[in-house]
């Protein structure tokens, strides 16, 4: 299977292969190829022909596992909705924003409230600010104790 390339790509892996197999100096490669002389010396450095990849080696997240898994523990409780559960969550979490709130509800695969008819029954009389004092009591629980990640509730 050939490979395709980008058609801006200055080198590929054939490229790359002729340049470590080469014997002539960087910048006389440089000259042929039509690159930067680090580059030449980059891939005549290197022991593998293939792209390395872009992706960073850390990946930093702007909610904590403890954030993450309290999000899922009042999203189950409650079933309230995105707007109504980032508005209670943001005065416990406060670098929570509706953005990152859905993506934790998306990766726990809760990110649409049941329609099962029983749970909006029992929910229908549910004031969101009746709410703020068992966040406010979980918190400091979870200070006092230094929880850090909640295993399934």
């Amino acid at each position: 299977m050939s490979q395709v390339y980008h058609s801006n790509a200055k080198t590929n892996s054939h490229t790359r292969e002729m340049i470590q197999k080469s014997d002539l100096n960087n910048v006389e490669l440089a000259t042929i190829y039509n690159v930067n002389v680090k580059t030449i010396s980059k891939h005549k450095s290197r022991n593998f022909l293939e792209d390395k990849s872009s992706r960073p080696n850390k990946i930093h997240y702007a909610l904590s596992p403890l954030d993450k898994e309290l999000i899922r523990v009042v999203r189950t409780l409650t079933w309230m909705e995105l707007d109504d559960l980032t508005d209670t969550i943001v005065d416990v979490i406060p670098n929570a924003n509706r953005s990152n709130v859905y993506r934790t509800l998306k990766a726990f695969d809760i990110n649409k409230v049941p329609t099962d008819n029983h749970i909006r029954d029992v929910l229908d009389g549910v004031d969101i600010k009746e709410t703020k004092p068992f966040f406010d009591y979980l918190h400091t629980i979870m200070i006092k104790n230094n929880i850090f990640f909640l295993k399934g509730i």
